[in-house]
Protein backbone atom coordinates (compact mmCIF):
# COMPACT_ATOMS: atom_id res chain seq x y z
CA UNK A 1 0.00 0.00 0.00
CA UNK A 2 0.86 3.43 -0.30
CA UNK A 3 2.83 5.54 2.10
CA UNK A 4 1.13 7.19 5.00
CA UNK A 5 1.66 10.45 4.64
CA UNK A 6 -2.00 11.15 7.53
CA UNK A 7 -2.89 9.26 10.90
CA UNK A 8 -6.37 10.41 11.94
CA UNK A 9 -8.05 9.45 14.90
CA UNK A 10 -11.05 9.05 16.84
CA UNK A 11 -10.87 10.06 20.60
CA UNK A 12 -12.61 8.51 23.28
CA UNK A 13 -13.35 5.09 23.59
CA UNK A 14 -10.02 4.92 20.77
CA UNK A 15 -7.23 6.82 21.76
CA UNK A 16 -8.02 7.67 25.51
CA UNK A 17 -8.37 4.50 27.70
CA UNK A 18 -11.35 3.69 29.96
CA UNK A 19 -9.88 6.51 32.25
CA UNK A 20 -10.18 8.55 29.18
CA UNK A 21 -6.57 8.81 29.32
CA UNK A 22 -3.38 7.88 26.89
CA UNK A 23 0.26 7.46 27.38
CA UNK A 24 1.42 10.64 27.46
CA UNK A 25 5.43 10.06 27.44
CA UNK A 26 5.10 7.30 25.17
CA UNK A 27 2.69 9.53 22.48
CA UNK A 28 4.83 12.75 22.58
CA UNK A 29 8.19 10.15 21.32
CA UNK A 30 6.01 9.23 18.20
CA UNK A 31 4.81 12.79 17.70
CA UNK A 32 8.44 13.20 17.41
CA UNK A 33 9.09 10.30 15.23
CA UNK A 34 6.10 11.19 13.07
CA UNK A 35 7.31 14.73 12.54
CA UNK A 36 10.93 13.42 11.63
CA UNK A 37 8.63 11.22 8.67
CA UNK A 38 6.55 13.79 7.48
CA UNK A 39 3.56 11.98 8.83
CA UNK A 40 0.66 14.66 9.91
CA UNK A 41 -1.37 13.91 13.01
CA UNK A 42 -5.02 14.76 13.27
CA UNK A 43 -7.51 14.37 15.71
CA UNK A 44 -11.21 13.08 14.65
CA UNK A 45 -13.95 13.60 17.37
CA UNK A 46 -17.40 14.59 17.76
CA UNK A 47 -16.58 16.68 20.27
CA UNK A 48 -16.48 20.17 20.38
CA UNK A 49 -12.99 21.70 20.28
CA UNK A 50 -12.69 23.38 23.82
CA UNK A 51 -12.45 20.03 25.08
CA UNK A 52 -10.16 18.22 22.27
CA UNK A 53 -7.77 21.07 23.34
CA UNK A 54 -8.44 20.29 27.26
CA UNK A 55 -7.85 16.54 26.19
CA UNK A 56 -4.24 17.11 24.38
CA UNK A 57 -2.71 19.54 26.60
CA UNK A 58 -0.24 17.19 27.92
CA UNK A 59 0.81 16.97 24.36
CA UNK A 60 0.57 20.45 23.16
CA UNK A 61 2.17 19.10 20.02
CA UNK A 62 -1.24 18.07 18.91
CA UNK A 63 -2.92 21.01 16.76
CA UNK A 64 -5.38 19.72 14.12
CA UNK A 65 -8.45 19.30 14.49
CA UNK A 66 -11.16 17.74 12.95
CA UNK A 67 -14.34 18.71 15.44
CA UNK A 68 -17.81 18.15 15.76
CA UNK A 69 -17.81 14.89 13.40
CA UNK A 70 -16.26 16.65 10.44
CA UNK A 71 -18.15 20.48 10.92
CA UNK A 72 -15.33 22.55 12.25
CA UNK A 73 -11.85 22.04 11.13
CA UNK A 74 -8.98 23.72 12.65
CA UNK A 75 -5.12 23.39 12.47
CA UNK A 76 -2.92 25.75 14.71
CA UNK A 77 -5.55 28.10 15.46
CA UNK A 78 -6.60 28.76 12.24
CA UNK A 79 -10.28 27.32 11.11
CA UNK A 80 -9.92 26.08 7.62
CA UNK A 81 -13.38 24.41 7.22
CA UNK A 82 -16.59 25.39 8.77
CA UNK A 83 -20.15 23.16 8.04
CA UNK A 84 -22.63 24.42 10.12
CA UNK A 85 -26.49 23.30 9.99
CA UNK A 86 -28.66 26.44 8.69
CA UNK A 87 -30.45 27.26 12.09
CA UNK A 88 -34.18 27.30 10.53
CA UNK A 89 -33.01 23.18 10.02
CA UNK A 90 -31.86 22.90 13.70
CA UNK A 91 -35.37 24.87 14.70
CA UNK A 92 -37.65 22.46 12.50
CA UNK A 93 -35.26 19.33 13.77
CA UNK A 94 -35.51 20.44 16.99
CA UNK A 95 -39.13 20.83 17.36
CA UNK A 96 -40.51 18.15 16.05
CA UNK A 97 -38.01 15.84 18.20
CA UNK A 98 -39.43 17.36 21.09
CA UNK A 99 -43.02 17.25 19.93
CA UNK A 100 -42.89 13.56 19.45
CA UNK A 101 -42.72 11.23 22.25
CA UNK A 102 -41.29 8.66 19.86
CA UNK A 103 -37.80 10.51 19.40
CA UNK A 104 -38.01 12.35 22.18
CA UNK A 105 -34.61 12.26 23.74
CA UNK A 106 -33.57 12.62 27.34
CA UNK A 107 -31.78 15.43 26.89
CA UNK A 108 -31.13 18.01 23.67
CA UNK A 109 -28.41 19.97 23.13
CA UNK A 110 -27.23 22.57 20.66
CA UNK A 111 -23.45 22.45 19.75
CA UNK A 112 -22.21 26.21 18.37
CA UNK A 113 -19.56 28.39 18.03
CA UNK A 114 -19.60 30.31 21.00
CA UNK A 115 -21.42 27.55 23.57
CA UNK A 116 -23.41 24.09 24.43
CA UNK A 117 -26.72 25.09 24.57
CA UNK A 118 -29.10 22.75 26.76
CA UNK A 119 -32.33 23.63 28.10
CA UNK A 120 -32.12 24.99 31.93
CA UNK A 121 -33.40 22.08 33.81
CA UNK A 122 -32.67 19.37 31.88
CA UNK A 123 -31.02 16.04 33.77
CA UNK A 124 -28.89 14.31 31.46
CA UNK A 125 -28.51 10.69 31.95
CA UNK A 126 -24.89 10.55 33.07
CA UNK A 127 -24.44 14.25 34.58
CA UNK A 128 -20.71 13.26 35.26
CA UNK A 129 -20.57 12.69 31.16
CA UNK A 130 -21.91 16.06 30.63
CA UNK A 131 -19.46 17.52 32.74
CA UNK A 132 -16.76 16.06 31.36
CA UNK A 133 -17.43 16.36 27.43
CA UNK A 134 -19.12 19.53 27.75
CA UNK A 135 -16.76 22.73 29.64
CA UNK A 136 -18.70 25.45 27.54
CA UNK A 137 -22.28 24.37 28.64
CA UNK A 138 -24.99 27.53 28.48
CA UNK A 139 -28.75 26.94 29.98
CA UNK A 140 -31.08 28.72 28.12
CA UNK A 141 -34.96 28.77 28.83
CA UNK A 142 -36.03 27.30 24.74
CA UNK A 143 -33.37 25.63 22.32
CA UNK A 144 -35.64 27.24 19.98
CA UNK A 145 -34.06 30.97 20.73
CA UNK A 146 -30.69 29.75 20.28
CA UNK A 147 -29.13 32.05 17.70
CA UNK A 148 -25.64 30.80 16.95
CA UNK A 149 -23.87 28.86 14.40
CA UNK A 150 -24.95 25.32 15.43
CA UNK A 151 -22.64 22.52 14.48
CA UNK A 152 -24.49 19.75 15.53
CA UNK A 153 -27.71 18.27 17.40
CA UNK A 154 -26.97 16.03 20.26
CA UNK A 155 -28.98 13.83 22.48
CA UNK A 156 -28.82 11.21 24.62
CA UNK A 157 -31.41 7.98 24.90
CA UNK A 158 -30.92 4.47 25.62
CA UNK A 159 -27.60 3.33 24.78
CA UNK A 160 -29.34 0.06 23.26
CA UNK A 161 -31.36 2.01 21.59
CA UNK A 162 -28.76 4.53 19.69
CA UNK A 163 -28.49 2.81 16.33
CA UNK A 164 -31.95 2.47 15.68
CA UNK A 165 -32.89 5.65 16.85
CA UNK A 166 -30.16 7.33 14.20
CA UNK A 167 -31.54 5.40 11.37
CA UNK A 168 -35.65 6.83 12.63
CA UNK A 169 -34.32 10.28 12.46
CA UNK A 170 -32.66 10.01 9.32
CA UNK A 171 -35.61 8.87 7.80
CA UNK A 172 -37.92 11.62 9.57
CA UNK A 173 -35.66 14.06 8.49
CA UNK A 174 -33.97 12.77 5.08
CA UNK A 175 -31.61 15.29 3.75
CA UNK A 176 -31.63 17.33 6.33
CA UNK A 177 -29.44 16.09 8.70
CA UNK A 178 -26.92 13.11 8.99
CA UNK A 179 -27.51 11.40 12.68
CA UNK A 180 -24.78 9.06 14.15
CA UNK A 181 -24.48 7.42 16.74
CA UNK A 182 -21.27 8.33 18.71
CA UNK A 183 -21.69 5.83 21.91
CA UNK A 184 -22.13 6.22 25.48
CA UNK A 185 -26.20 6.79 24.54
CA UNK A 186 -25.44 9.79 22.38
CA UNK A 187 -26.14 10.25 18.95
CA UNK A 188 -24.52 13.33 17.15
CA UNK A 189 -27.05 15.08 14.07
CA UNK A 190 -25.03 17.04 11.75
CA UNK A 191 -25.45 18.79 8.29
CA UNK A 192 -26.96 16.42 5.19
CA UNK A 193 -23.35 14.52 3.37
CA UNK A 194 -21.61 15.70 6.43
CA UNK A 195 -19.33 13.19 8.22
CA UNK A 196 -15.49 12.84 9.49
CA UNK A 197 -14.77 11.24 6.18
CA UNK A 198 -15.66 14.54 4.77
CA UNK A 199 -13.72 16.32 7.32
CA UNK A 200 -10.56 14.72 6.88
CA UNK A 201 -10.72 14.26 3.34
CA UNK A 202 -10.78 18.53 3.10
CA UNK A 203 -8.01 18.40 5.43
CA UNK A 204 -6.01 15.94 3.57
CA UNK A 205 -6.68 17.68 -0.16
CA UNK A 206 -5.10 21.22 1.17
CA UNK A 207 -2.37 19.04 2.18
CA UNK A 208 -1.60 17.52 -1.21
CA UNK A 209 -2.22 13.97 0.39
CA UNK A 210 -4.88 11.17 -0.90
CA UNK A 211 -7.15 9.01 0.44
CA UNK A 212 -4.65 5.82 0.23
CA UNK A 213 -2.07 7.78 2.16
CA UNK A 214 -4.35 8.71 5.50
CA UNK A 215 -4.26 5.95 8.36
CA UNK A 216 -7.41 6.41 10.35
CA UNK A 217 -8.42 4.62 13.95
CA UNK A 218 -12.45 4.32 14.84
CA UNK A 219 -14.43 2.36 17.34
CA UNK A 220 -18.28 3.45 17.12
CA UNK A 221 -20.55 4.14 14.02
CA UNK A 222 -19.68 7.73 13.50
CA UNK A 223 -16.36 6.00 12.37
CA UNK A 224 -17.83 3.97 9.97
CA UNK A 225 -17.50 6.55 6.78
CA UNK A 226 -14.08 7.38 7.88
CA UNK A 227 -12.40 4.13 7.99
CA UNK A 228 -14.59 3.10 4.66
CA UNK A 229 -12.83 6.08 2.78
CA UNK A 230 -9.23 5.63 4.07
CA UNK A 231 -6.40 3.71 2.88
CA UNK A 232 -5.81 1.77 6.48
CA UNK A 233 -8.85 1.66 8.13
CA UNK A 234 -8.41 0.34 11.83
CA UNK A 235 -11.14 -0.66 14.37
CA UNK A 236 -10.11 -1.12 17.43
CA UNK A 237 -10.72 -4.51 19.04
CA UNK A 238 -12.96 -3.37 21.49
CA UNK A 239 -15.21 -1.48 18.68
CA UNK A 240 -18.80 -1.95 17.42
CA UNK A 241 -19.16 -4.94 15.17
CA UNK A 242 -20.23 -2.36 12.43
CA UNK A 243 -16.97 -0.46 12.71
CA UNK A 244 -14.72 -3.76 12.43
CA UNK A 245 -16.80 -5.07 9.32
CA UNK A 246 -15.88 -1.92 7.34
CA UNK A 247 -12.20 -1.75 8.55
CA UNK A 248 -8.81 -2.95 7.32
CA UNK A 249 -6.92 -3.84 10.25
CA UNK A 250 -8.12 -4.45 13.54
CA UNK A 251 -5.78 -3.37 16.57
CA UNK A 252 -3.92 -6.20 18.27
CA UNK A 253 -5.09 -4.43 21.26
CA UNK A 254 -7.94 -2.48 23.01
CA UNK A 255 -8.03 0.85 23.95
CA UNK A 256 -6.80 0.32 27.65
CA UNK A 257 -3.93 -1.31 26.11
CA UNK A 258 -2.24 1.41 23.85
CA UNK A 259 -4.23 0.10 21.04
CA UNK A 260 -3.69 3.28 19.15
CA UNK A 261 0.02 3.50 19.88
CA UNK A 262 0.83 0.33 19.20
CA UNK A 263 -0.15 0.64 15.46
CA UNK A 264 1.24 4.03 15.32
CA UNK A 265 4.91 2.05 15.92
CA UNK A 266 3.74 -0.74 13.34
CA UNK A 267 3.62 2.08 10.60
CA UNK A 268 6.61 3.96 11.44
CA UNK A 269 8.54 0.93 11.40
CA UNK A 270 6.77 -0.25 7.85
CA UNK A 271 5.00 -3.18 9.27
CA UNK A 272 1.56 -2.30 7.67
Amino acid sequence: MPKIKMIATDVDGTFLNHDRDYNHARFAQQLQRLTAANIRFVVASGNHLGHLHKVFAPTPAVQTFVAENGGLIVDHGQTLFETAIPLPTVREVVHAILADDTIRPQVLRLSGAHGTYVVQGNQPLDPDAQDYFIDNLVTVPDLLTVDDTIYKINGEWPNDSIQAMAAKLNQRFPQQIHATASGFGSIDIIAPHMNKAIGITQLAQAWGIAPSEIAAFGDNDNDQEMLRHVGLGVAMRNGTDSVKRVANLLTPTDNDHDGVLNVIEAILADEV
